[in-house]
């Protein structure tokens, strides 16, 4: 039930439709969970009476609050997690009860028949208000509702801002968006009280993922096991969520495995959406367009609980100043609680986000020093062998060829005679290739090989796929580095019990970190299998398509496994090899060098708007990156592809739309997501370039593909209709009262 990848059957599985997701799964003697929401957003619990549904036929178990334990817990330094709602809700959607049942209709019922009092209480649901004084306050740990408040300065900006010659800026607002994921919300578990628990569930990060859940329940890490298998997608939403906890509580309590699939609309309200922002961004520049400071202050909705926001503010106010030489740069973030569903990472992890804010700003700038935004983003991007203001060092960067090429393709120099209603907008990106800060014990990750006695060459990896093709990649590396075909190799993952640690698919790190240990344990393997060549032949072998060539003979891998073993007891020629970047923990004011390279890129859209109904369509986009080696093309464009799609909902369609702490549109019919008919024609270039930290020279490309996208699209907008939107998504009810000036 983990997640296997032989090349290139996994794909044809999946394009068949027989890959299994944990939705086509099932367990002897399985029930059925389901969870009881709060309907308020903010409320003590006065009562809770399950007699009648414990009463219902088919039903097995029901737990409140009362039947888990309560330790302080959650996934990162912020403890302020529980497994079923306490004496408090905090949102709508808040778990309070759970029940597992024989059958869905047994299970409604007992959903149904459980009674909860409630008194209501005042609530928050913007970061303005959970600052203010007398606002009610969440959790105990935080009085003034504020969990994180980060503030940072290099450089003078006050003498950054005596020097500017022009200045813009303004108040940019990031909208929550859903991820979207095809796969729904959805675990199996089984608990044992002789070996603990065993969970089934989508998660890109399950050894992180099982320190959280065994602190819940009071066990060691070896008594809780985590299987993942395929990932029908997740963006950052499947992480680590309450609804695995409740899982293995129902199945505790049961004393049977327990399945619970979230629908669409219950996933949706109890969603953990892009992180709300809202952003004010000052930026300067002298007479020449050189920039001499930039000033932002971050508002981050957190929502009732901490999932990832406190890394999401760190990034917004620190990764895009990577991208720019600004001189003098301050930042201070706020992480507020509120009662709406607590808020997490998405694809792009904070830089898209405030990435969306200097770009728009750029242009301004440009315009008002009467230079083309081309020009001004070329005097003042970083450069290779720089060292960033924040301390990042670049050994390989080529954002000014990305900015000439993506000039080239998209025809940069038709801007100036563009017809009505038409806009070229562009935008710049950057990203990491994994985090030294994600965890301060380890950064890196370990790839064991096994010779097995099929002749497969079996990689085992503590990187997650989930979906973006990372399987393929490793099974690319380890065969490029072998000079075999990728389809002797099957890449394992997903399984905490047997496969080796790993911190997990974040922060684009899984081609460069997985990718490097996949490379060392090849090489490792090589090594080990032509001393076993020699070793039973006396003649040095030299690998070939089919095996290794010795004179004129082709030994293939099984005969080489049968060899290995018979002079071993048995046992399988097995290598294991650890990557660890020369990295650094960014300290207390978040400086340091965190990942082993950075990749770049430059963006242009191409957009025409009817001034008629603010509708917006995208006409073309150009997108060039500097991701080093470019390992396997056809997942690399992909990743761009998905990004640019994905950026383009983001920007002009999608939000996931709340209302005193209710989403209004928590259905896939209701929320609009882009389809084949909004995507306009995508042209894909890579800059050709190999980085020293890489394997093979490669960087990432999952994440950066989609931080320029905002800002090339708004920047494209803005000339299409003489306005600047500064609040995503720009759909057509927002672009028309730019367009007619209607506030």
């Amino acid at each position: 039930m983990t997640s296997n990848v032989k090349s290139p059957h996994a794909h044809m599985n999946k394009l068949s439709g027989k890959t299994k997701f944990i939705e086509d799964m099932n367990l002897p003697g399985q029930l059925i969970g389901g969870i009881l929401r709060s309907p308020h957003p903010h409320a003590n619990i006065v009562r809770i009476d399950t007699t009648k549904a414990k009463a219902i036929d088919g039903v097995v178990a029901v737990i409140t609050a009362a039947d888990v334990p309560h330790p302080p817990f959650g996934p990162t330094r912020f403890k302020d997690w529980n497994i079923l709602a306490e004496e408090r809700v905090l949102f709508i959607g808040d778990e309070v009860a759970a029940v597992a049942a024989e059958s869905k209709a047994a299970l409604e019922a007992a959903l149904e028949a459980i009674e909860v009092e409630y008194e209501v209480l005042p609530a928050i649901f913007e970061t303005e208000d959970a600052m203010l004084e007398d606002a009610p306050v969440l959790h105990s740990s935080a009085p003034d509702n504020r969990p994180m408040h980060l503030q940072l300065e290099r450089g003078d900006v006050k003498v950054g801002k005596e020097k500017a010659a022009v200045v813009r800026g303004g108040t940019y607002v990031i909208n929550p968006i859903y991820q979207g994921h095809l796969e729904p919300i959805a675990a199996i578990a089984s608990w044992s009280e002789e070996d603990g628990v065993t969970l089934w569930a989508g998660s890109h990060i399950p050894y992180l993922a099982r320190e959280t859940y065994a602190a819940a329940f009071g066990l060691p890490e070896d008594k809780v096991r985590i299987i993942i298998p395929p990932i029908g997608g997740s963006f950052g939403a499947k992480y680590v969520l309450k609804m695995h906890l409740i899982a293995c509580a129902l199945s505790k309590a049961a004393a049977r495995p327990v399945k619970i699939v979230l629908n669409r609309t219950e996933d949706m309200i109890s969603a953990h959406p892009r992180v709300p922002l809202k952003m004010e961004v000052e930026i300067g520049a002298d007479e020449e367009g050189r920039f001499v400071y930039k000033d932002a202050t971050v508002y981050a909705n957190a929502g009732a609980r901490i999932y990832w926001s406190p890394n999401i503010v760190a990034t917004a106010c620190t990764r895009p100043d990577g991208v720019y030489h600004f001189q003098n740069v301050r930042a201070e973030g706020h992480l507020c609680y509120t009662n709406i569903s607590p808020t997490t990472c998405m694809r792009g992890f904070g830089n898209a986000e405030m990435l969306f804010a200097v770009e728009s700003i750029i242009d301004e700038l440009a315009e008002a020093l009467e230079m083309d935004p081309s020009e001004i983003r070329m005097k003042n991007i970083v450069r290779e062998k720089d060292v960033t203001i924040h301390g990042y060092q670049l050994d390989s960067c080529k954002l000014d060829q990305c900015i000439e090429k993506v000039k080239e393709i998209s025809g940069w120099e038709r801007k100036k005679d563009l017809p009505p209603n038409r806009g070229l907008g562009m935008a710049l990106g950057n990203h990491v290739s994994g985090f030294r800060g994600i965890d301060p014990r380890f950064e890196g990750s370990t790839a064991v090989i096994t010779l097995s006695s099929a002749g497969e060459l079996i990689v085992q990896t503590g990187e997650i796929e989930l979906g973006q093709g990372m399987t393929q990649t490793y099974a690319t590396i380890a065969a490029k580095e072998l000079g075999i075909s990728a389809d002797q190799i099957l890449v394992k993952s997903g399984d905490t019990e047997r496969n080796p640690f790993g911190i997990g698919t974040l922060a684009s790190r899984s081609t460069v970190m997985g990718g490097n240990a996949v490379h060392l344990a090849a090489k490792e393997v090589k090594r080990k299998m032509l001393e076993l060549v020699k070793e039973t032949t006396g003649e040095d072998g030299v690998f070939c398509y089919e095996g290794i060539q010795v004179n004129d003979r082709v030994l293939t891998l099984e005969e080489l496994a049968a060899s290995y073993r018979g002079l071993h007891a048995g046992d399988q020629l097995t290598v294991r090899a650890t990557y660890s970047p020369d990295t650094d923990r960014p300290d207390k004011t978040y400086y340091g060098h965190p990942s082993p390279n950075y990749p770049f890129t430059a963006h242009v859209a191409e957009v025409e708007v009817d001034p008629d109904t603010g509708r917006v369509k995208l006409v073309g986009y150009w997108a060039v990156h500097d991701s080093g080696t470019i390992i396997n093309e056809v997942g690399a464009k992909s990743q761009v592809y998905g990004a640019v799609a994905q950026g383009i909902g983001w920007v002009t369609m999608e939000e996931l739309k709340v209302k005193e702490g209710r989403v209004q549109n928590p259905t896939i019919m209701d929320y609009r997501m882009p389809g084949a008919a909004d995507i306009p024609p995508i042209e894909i270039a890579f800059i050709d370039g190999s980085d020293p930290h890489g394997p093979f020279g490669a960087k990432s490309v999952g994440e950066v593909a989609i931080d320029p996208v905002p800002g090339a699209i708004a920047n494209a907008i803005a000339q299409a209709i003489g306005k600047r939107g500064r609040a995503l998504p720009l759909n057509p009810e927002a672009v028309w009262r730019l367009a007619n000036d209607y506030e």
